[in-house]
């Protein structure tokens, strides 16, 4: 099985031409544009197993886009690989560490390259074997600071997908197994009551806990939430020590 490679190209494309070359054999590969909806809807159409960024004459751009990359909550997660020359890579490596999964710098041969890129995947997927047992989390927040915190916290237990609205929910759990929802209860375009409401009423989802979160504290409110019998409920300021409990106790 060849793995599937989306790259940005950066502004050297005879890099490019080499890498289709000479990685034909490894990878089925793509590309993509440095416009941010080209490279929402590849990583949507392409599904890739790794995002390959060329950093070569486009350092700003490529730094700019891989932050933004690693802030958007509708990337598949493909690891990032970042490869540039040494300068940049050391530059980036300093300024941004832990942003990349990978970095490699060049000069380098396509053919290593590739051995490289496959060495790292297929140790992530032995790792990912032996986490198979970990329960896992979709948390739905329109905070950011809020998802990142909660990520944060509970991603050295837990398996945590987190998502920014409502809107890919029903997709996302009928393609993925889920053990507990983690769900914002007053956001914009879609509340966690509807999301709560669809999930009950489909009988493939209902079976999945859902804790609520909340910054509001008024009785009505909370009537009005204890009514649609969630199995957890937790106001914000989050304690993370009483999410830690909820979570083990309903996961």
């Amino acid at each position: 099985m060849k793995y599937k490679v989306l790259i940005n190209q950066g502004e050297n494309p005879a890099i490019i031409r080499d890498f289709f070359t000479y990685t034909k054999k490894y990878f089925t590969a793509y590309t993509t544009t440095d416009i941010w909806d080209d490279v929402i809807n590849h990583f949507e159409a392409v599904k890739p197993d790794v995002y390959v960024v060329f950093m070569e004459n486009a350092y700003a751009e490529a730094v700019s886009q891989i932050m933004r990359i690693k802030t958007n909550t509708n990337y598949n997660e493909a690891p990032i690989i970042v490869i540039g020359k040494r300068e940049d890579c050391d530059d980036f490596e300093q300024n941004h560490p832990h942003t990349a999964n990978m970095v490699i710098r060049r000069p380098i041969s396509s053919d290593n390259i590739a051995l490289s890129i496959i060495a790292y995947l297929e140790k992530g997927h032995e790792e990912q074997k032996s986490d198979d047992t970990r329960k896992k989390i979709l948390v739905v927040d329109d905070d950011r600071t809020i998802l990142k915190m909660i990520k944060a916290a509970l991603e050295d237990k837990y398996d945590v997908t987190a998502m920014l609205n409502g809107v890919m929910v029903e997709r996302f759990l009928s393609m993925n197994e889920v053990d507990l929802v983690i769900l914002d209860y007053e956001m914009p375009i879609m509340t966690g009551a509807a999301i709560f409401r669809m999930m009950k009423d489909n009988p493939k989802f209902a079976r999945i806990p859902v804790c609520f979160l909340t910054g509001v504290s008024e009785r009505e409110k909370v009537e009005e939430i204890m009514s649609l019998k969630p199995r957890g409920y937790l106001l914000k300021p989050i304690n993370m020590e009483m999410l830690l409990a909820t979570i083990a106790n309903l996961a």
